[in-house]
């Protein structure tokens, strides 16, 4: 991915919205769609999810770790075989930078597909300092990480800055975004300092506070110079 130019992601937490990416019309609301594995109900299975509609754009797979904000505890045994399985549905997963040290397997069997890999790093409670974010950044690189993903909450606009600092300063793709009440505006200003990544929600139900509906990040980004 190349880091002057931005994906806008609209993730997906449901069953219908995902067979709805089929088409075409839909799909037009994002450049990616993010899979949330974690989120759907227990009873759709891998067979349905190979067998059943396709999204027409690029799929990012997701299962996120319960610790990090994901919405089914499961072992890891169990979440790193649903995305081994899953991994021929996906352009890019997403693994937390926490857990990657333990998933190598998945991330050589990701590269070796062609599957980009995005460590992801959350923090519901506060903004991290800069060294601190830093720290992950280069831990997430050394694991093998093709693009390195922030996800904080702020309260303050001090803290919003910490983002624009910690892009400035980026070794390479990074997705940066806040939660909270300014995590919609953040969104918008990490992507005009080059985050490469901007999440949405597709369907009715956000899968993190401070998102916005994936089609109003498009219509809001096309009003700026970022580049697609």
């Amino acid at each position: 991915m190349d880091s002057k130019t931005y994906k806008v992601v609209g993730s997906v937490s449901d069953w219908q919205t995902w067979c709805d990416m089929a088409n075409p019309a839909a799909a037009a609301a994002c450049d990616w769609v993010e899979l949330r594995v974690d989120a759907l109900p227990a009873d759709v299975t891998v067979e349905q999810l190979l067998a059943g509609p396709r999204p027409v754009c690029p799929v990012l797979l997701t299962v996120r770790h319960a610790s990090e904000g994901g919405c089914r505890d499961m072992g890891e045994a169990e979440r790193m075989a649903l995305a081994m399985k899953l991994l021929p549905l996906a352009t890019a997963i997403d693994w937390e930078t926490a857990q990657l040290e333990h998933a190598q397997e998945l991330v050589a069997a990701a590269k070796a597909a062609g599957v980009q890999v995005i460590a992801s790093n959350h923090d519901f409670e506060k903004t991290p300092n800069l060294a601190t974010l830093q720290q992950r950044e280069a831990l997430a690189r050394s694991l093998g990480a093709d693009v390195v993903k922030f996800a904080y909450r702020l309260h303050s606009a001090e803290d919003m800055m910490v983002g624009v600092q910690l892009l400035r300063q980026a070794a390479g793709p990074m997705a940066v975004m806040g939660m909270g009440a300014l995590g919609a505006v953040s969104r918008l200003l990490y992507v005009q300092h080059g985050s490469c990544l901007i999440y949405g929600y597709l369907g009715d139900t956000p899968t993190a506070p401070g998102q916005w509906a994936a089609a109003l990040c498009k219509t809001a980004l096309a009003s700026t110079a970022v580049p697609m």
